[in-house]
């Protein structure tokens, strides 16, 4: 299943203001996957850049706290640095083939292989898919460096508002890291801040959380240096 990724969207990888595009990379030694809402291309056409596009629906007719801003803009650098990666020809095949087990000169069903052919690549084994995907990707500008997150309102669709940042390698970079550190169980959960306590009655793990309870004072020894990077 893990090679259907690579099919570019419509068959193409033609840069033109696109909606859902997969995305597909390694990132710190871990495989990453997600869905691109949306690539504009930019008004100037002296500029190339395609820009990224994330929206997000609200039931509430109101803009996030700034926890789910923040976690917005995560998402969106990781887009970038997915795309930026395959641009500067930095999909590691191999790794790809051997981490999900898979034999790069299996031969694709006639089903596959027509799609490919009407495409304009035909191929007969998932390497030659790979290939073209790297290739295509080679061809491609890097990501603009603005990104863009687009907030709407669930019931009818209408603008709450757009929040327009700077791709930030370094704070993304520490981010990563910091979840790395967690999922591979080298280091212990951190608290949250107070002004963020209100995720805590949606959290299934609240019964038994320890710190639930505790005063201000020792979860503020506890914190680690996740909670140090800039917002």
């Amino acid at each position: 299943m893990g090679y259907l990724v690579l099919y570019p969207p419509h068959g193409k990888l033609n840069l033109r203001n696109g909606v859902g595009t997969w995305r597909f990379g390694f990132i710190e030694g871990v495989w990453m996957v997600g869905v691109i809402d949306e690539i504009q291309m930019p008004v100037n056409e002296t500029d190339r850049n395609p820009i990224i596009v994330d929206l997000k629906t609200r039931v509430l007719e109101t803009l996030p706290a700034e926890s789910q801003r923040r976690n917005g803009r995560l998402q969106l650098m990781c887009y970038k640095y997915l795309w930026d990666n395959l641009v500067a020809d930095n999909f590691p095949s191999r790794q790809f083939f051997d981490f999900f087990s898979l034999n790069p000169y299996h031969v694709l069903s006639e089903e596959v292989r027509e799609i490919t052919a009407e495409a304009g690549y035909p191929a007969k084994t998932l390497d030659d898919i790979v290939r073209f995907y790297m290739n295509t990707w080679s061809m491609l500008p890097p990501a603009h460096n603005q990104l863009l997150l687009r907030y709407e309102f669930q019931k009818d669709q209408s603008l709450l508002g757009e929040v327009e940042f700077a791709y930030d390698h370094d704070w993304l970079k520490s981010r990563i890291q910091g979840c790395l550190e967690f999922w591979k169980g080298e280091r212990e959960a951190s608290y949250i801040p107070d002004e963020e306590r209100w995720k805590c009655k949606y959290c299934q793990f609240a019964s038994v959380c320890s710190t639930i309870d505790k005063p201000e004072s020792s979860r503020n020894a506890s914190k680690t240096n996740s909670d140090s990077f800039p917002s």
